[in-house]
C-alpha cells in the first residue's frame, strides 16, 4: 500500500544519512523506526483527545516521501496513531529523535510485526476488537 509523509527537511536528512550507514533503503529505515515506538508503546494516550500534528511551517522546511508498505505494517501505523493520537509523520519525527541512534547500533534489522490480526469478540452484548501486532503462537486459545 503507498501512503506519504510529511517529514522535515533536517529529520530526512538525518534519514537518509543513517539508511546510506546501514546500507538499507530509507523506507526500510522508517520502517523499523515506527516498529520501534510500537515496540515500546505502553499506555494509549486516546481518551479526550484529538490528533497532533507536526508544527507548521513553509513548504520548503518539507520533504515529501512516499513509502510502500504492506497491508500489515499500513494497518499498524494507523493503530498506532490511534493509541499515540498523534499522526504518523509526527510519531516519525519522534522516533528519529528518541531510537535513531539505537539502531544505528544495532546489527541486525528485524521485523518483528509480520503479522495483524483482528478478533471480534461480544461481551454481555458490547463489541469487542483485539487487534494483535504478530501472531501469537497460542492463538487457537484467543479464537475460542
Amino acid at each position: 500500500m503507498e501512503t506519504t509523509l510529511n517529514i522535515d527537511v533536517a529529520t530526512m536528512k538525518k534519514i537518509t544519512l543513517a539508511a546510506e550507514a546501514k546500507k538499507i533503503s530509507r523506507a526500510e529505515l522508517i520502517i523499523m523506526l515506527l516498529n520501534q515506538v510500537m515496540d515500546n508503546t505502553n499506555k494509549p494516550y486516546f481518551l479526550g483527545k484529538m490528533v497532533r500534528y507536526q508544527e507548521r511551517r513553509v513548504p520548503d522546511e518539507w520533504h515529501r516521501f512516499h513509502i510502500e508498505l504492506r497491508p500489515d505494517e499500513y494497518e499498524f501505523f494507523l493503530d498506532l496513531r490511534k493509541l499515540l493520537k498523534m499522526s504518523v509523520s509526527l510519531i516519525l519525527a519522534y522516533a528519529v529523535e528518541k531510537y535513531l541512534k539505537c539502531i544505528l547500533r544495532k546489527t541486525t534489522d528485524n521485523y518483528l510485526h509480520k503479522n495483524y490480526l483482528m478478533i471480534r469478540e461480544s461481551i454481555d452484548g458490547i463489541k469487542c476488537w483485539k487487534l494483535y501486532w504478530g501472531y501469537p503462537p497460542s492463538i487457537k486459545k484467543h479464537l475460542t
